[in-house]
Parts: structure tokens; sequence; C-alpha cells
């Protein structure tokens, strides 16, 4: 069983690998284009929309899922309490918002701001209508079809935002992309599933997830203020253009984190609730997944932190050159995801999500010095941000050491030659981009700096920790070709079970299961 649940998570990692990678490439294209075809103010406005609805979305669309994945015994009852409590949030919402609107906007100081708003509200209805399919392909580990549905969603979406960019250069084709990608994507998911809703279910169906369902929400609302707040705080105080920079750096950063994390955390909260009685075989995932995100998210951000100066003029136009620093800044937040993405998903899937929702409340205490940084400057809020997201970071790992004998130690220096390699080619490449003759401009310059990157990191990596980046590039190998049952077994063995030591590997990085 500990073998063939192994397998179902490397085929699942894997899938999900291909999903976000594929949603990745079309998102960043898209979001070049439409960098280039629209204004900041223009990504402000849609920025405006997305706080608004903030809320309503993480109740009625993005809690209750998690309960049909966390579920032992699931029936057709507790299914169909979720889709009629999540359409039912929608209905209420959208009302709210149709009389609430021309108030919104005025508190934001948006004119003809309405509109926005009230288009944009069916997409409450679209992704209410995706919560009880996706948890269970999620709950099924059928990440393919995931992968499949969010491609075509996020192609279609792109191909309609671009194309309505070209056509209305204004905030609507961000509108009506998002829209189209939610559509696609509530059709795609109900085709996989072959599951119809109904109203045939009890009140013990609903109570019997009542408990999971309202710490979800918790969670979702703790998490969708402290992602908001910010962006309502730099609105307000610092303006629209301002937002939409402050946006473009966080999405450059979450688009990334997806691509490179997320096929791994995306099996947390699944593969925990099925293996949460099985404590070897969850911090061997645990290792696993974490050594390997590591190896390629650390080169990932600090590489790009390094080159943001020379490329943002050139992928996004000059006109986005003031954000760059809140780009970087917004980069060195995503080094705590290779470890922290984990961390909730661990613990809802053991049945703990009252300590994330702790968590999650814990860190919205920072957000009180928000209005005092935005008075200072944008990037005083993006570090403000950083340290919230730091502090969350170490109270995740507190906790599921606590719940599941996870030690902190093992997720504070998972991948610390990574890092230290990462580091080195980094200060490389910032020291040529400050010496590189004058010649060197633009493209050249940015070609220049990321072949060096490339050559700097494997080499310091392979200095430093040779065993531990044979084990690692082994393990992308098996990602690549096909065979994700090995794939986290490959990062999971430890150098003495060889008989062997890695003279040049960083001690912490030895997986342990001590307790």
């Amino acid at each position: 069983m500990t073998q063939g649940l192994m397998k179902s998570a490397g085929k699942a990692a894997a899938w999900s690998a291909v999903g976000s990678w594929a949603n990745l490439v079309g998102s960043m294209l898209s979001l070049v284009v439409l960098a280039r075809l629209l204004d900041p103010v223009d990504f402000g406005i849609y920025g405006f929309v997305i706080v608004t609805l903030a809320l309503p979305e993480a109740i009625a669309c993005n809690s209750m899922g998690d309960s049909l994945i966390q579920r032992k015994d699931l029936s057709e009852g507790h299914s169909n309490s979720v889709f009629v409590l999540s359409m039912l949030f929608a209905m209420v919402f959208s009302i709210a918002i149709f009389f609430g609107a021309p108030y919104i906007g005025a508190f934001f100081g948006q004119e003809d701001f309405a509109p926005y708003l009230w288009v944009m509200s069916l997409g409450l209805f679209l992704s209410a209508a995706v919560t009880v399919p996706a948890g269970h392909l999620q709950r099924r580990l059928a990440f393919k079809k995931v992968a499949m549905v969010d491609v075509v969603g996020t192609v279609t979406g792109a191909a309609v935002g671009i194309i309505l960019a070209i056509v209305l250069q204004s905030a609507w084709a961000l509108i009506l992309m998002e829209l189209s990608r939610r559509a696609v994507r509530m059709v795609a998911f109900c085709w996989f599933d072959r599951w119809l809703p109904s109203f045939k279910f009890s009140l013990r169906d609903f109570k019997d997830l009542a408990a999971f369902n309202i710490a979800s929400i918790g969670i979702r609302l703790t998490t969708v203020l402290e992602m908001n707040i910010p962006r309502a705080v730099v609105g307000i105080f610092l303006g629209p253009a301002a937002l939409g920079m402050f946006n473009l750096a966080l999405r450059v950063q979450d688009q990334a984190g997806t691509a490179l994390i997320s096929p791994f955390g995306a099996i947390a909260l699944p593969f925990a609730a099925i293996s949460q009685n099985n404590r070897e075989m969850l911090h061997k995932m645990l290792r696993g997944a974490m050594t390997v995100a590591t190896f390629i998210a650390y080169p990932a951000f600090l590489g790009a932190v390094a080159i943001a100066p020379a490329a943002v003029p050139i992928v996004f136009g000059d006109k986005w050159i003031p954000a760059i620093a809140a780009i970087q800044i917004s980069l060195l937040i995503g080094l705590r995801r290779p470890t922290a993405t984990f961390d909730a998903g661990v613990l809802k899937g053991v049945g703990r999500p009252d300590l994330v929702l702790k968590i999650s409340l814990l860190c919205l205490l920072p957000m009180v010095f928000l209005p005092m940084a935005a008075g200072h400057s944008l990037e005083a809020v993006m570090w403000l941000v950083w340290a919230q997201k730091m502090f969350g970071w170490v109270l995740g790992a507190l906790a599921v050491q606590k719940v599941v004998g996870f030690e902190v130690k093992q997720q504070v220096f998972a991948g610390s030659s990574a890092l230290f390699a990462s580091i080195i080619m980094a200060l490389s490449v910032y020291f040529a981009s400050t010496h590189l003759p004058a010649k060197y401009e633009g493209l050249q310059e940015l070609l220049i700096l990321v072949v060096l990157g490339a050559i700097v990191y494997p080499l310091v990596l392979i200095a430093v920790s040779p065993r531990t980046t044979y084990r690692r590039a082994k393990a992308l190998f098996y990602l690549a070709s096909g065979k994700k049952d090995l794939a986290i077994s490959a990062v999971s063995a430890t150098p003495a079970s060889s008989g062997k030591t890695d003279p040049g590997s960083f001690r912490t990085e030895q997986p342990e299961c001590r307790r």
C-alpha cells in the first residue's frame, strides 16, 4: 500500500507540474503582452475589482471543497450540501454587490466603477459551480484531468484577453479574460467529473462537514485579508498606478511559485489525508518534495532578482521600470515557498485546520503598520509584506513539527546547498551586470546574464554538494521522463543508505526521521 500511495503521489505531482508549467507559459506570455498593451492604471482598476470580490470568493468559491478532499467517507449528500451552500453564498453576495457597487466605487475614488463589479460578480457563480467537481478530482488524485482543465482555461483566457486588449484598450480586457477562463474551467471540470448536483442532502450531511468548513472559511477569509489589505492600502494611499505595479510584482512571484513549487504542494492535502496514520510515509513525501522544490526554486527566484533591472524594461516595457524594486522584493518573498507551501496542506490533511486558522489570524497583526509603510513608499509596503510572510512561515513550521513530527530544522535547512549556490550565482550576475561594457545593452545584456547564471549555479552546487546534487538531478530526470513514482524516492534516500557520505554536502540536508 505504501509503494502504491507513493506512486500515486509521484504521478499526481508530475501531472500537477505539467499543468502548472503550461499555465506559467500561457500566463506569463499573456501578462507580457497585456502589460505592453494596457497601462498600469488599467491593472490598478482590475486590482480594485479583485480586492472587492476577494471576501465573497473566499466564502462562496474557494473554501468548502477542501472538506470533500479530507473526508474519509464521502457520500452524495455531502457533495450536494457543499454545492448548494456555495451557490447560495454566490447569490447573496451578487445581490449585495449589485446594490453596493456605486458606494464601493466612491470609497475607492473611482468613477464608473460599478459596471466592472456588476459584470465580474458573475464569476462568483462560475467558480462556485467548480467547487465540488474540482474537489472530487483532487480527492482521487486525478491531477492529469486537473492539469488539462487548467491548461485549456489559461489558453482560452489568454487569447480572449489579448484580443480584447487590442480592441478595447481598457481594464475590460482583464475582466472578460478572467470570466472566460472561469467559464471554460467550469464546463471542463463538470465534464471530467461526470457529477450532477441535486438537492438530495440531509441536515446530517451538512453537520458532518460543518466544523471543517467553518475552519476552512475562516482560513480563506484571513488569507484573503492578508493578501488584499495591502492592495487596498496601496490603492487608497498611492493610487491605481501604484496598485497596478504592486499587483504585477505579486503576480510575477505567484506565477513563478505556481510553476516551480505548486506541483508538489498541490498533493500535500490529499496525500496527508490518505497517509495521516503513517508518519514515516508522510515524512518521506515531505522530504522528497521539498528537496526537489528548493533545487529549482531558489536559483529561479534569486536569479530573477539579479536580472530584474535588465529584464523588466525588455519584457514589460519602460512604463513598468518604477516597479522593478517591488518586483525584486516580491521575488525574495518567494524564497519561503519551497517549504511553506506544504504546511497548510499537511495540517488540513491530518484534520487540524484550526491551527492553520490561528496562524492566519496571527499573520494579520503586522498589517496595522501598512498605512505607515504606504505613507513612505511602495517598496516599504512590499518589505512589510516580506516580514509578515516570514513570520507566518516560522509559525507554520512549528505547527507541522508539533502535529506530525516533521522537524523544523528539516524545513529551515532544506536545500541549504541550493540556497548557498543560488546566492553565489545571484551575486555573480549582479557583479557582471555592473561591469559589462556599454556596448552590451538591452537583450544582449539580458542573455549574457542568464547564461552566466545558468553556468555558475550548477558549478557551485556540484562543488558544495556533489552527491546531493546528483540525487536531485536524478529526481528531475525521473519526473521529466515519466517515471513519476521514482522521483520522490530518489531524493528521499539518505547518503548513509549506501554506506557513504558526501563530505561536500551540508549535514542538515541529510534526510532524518528521528522523533
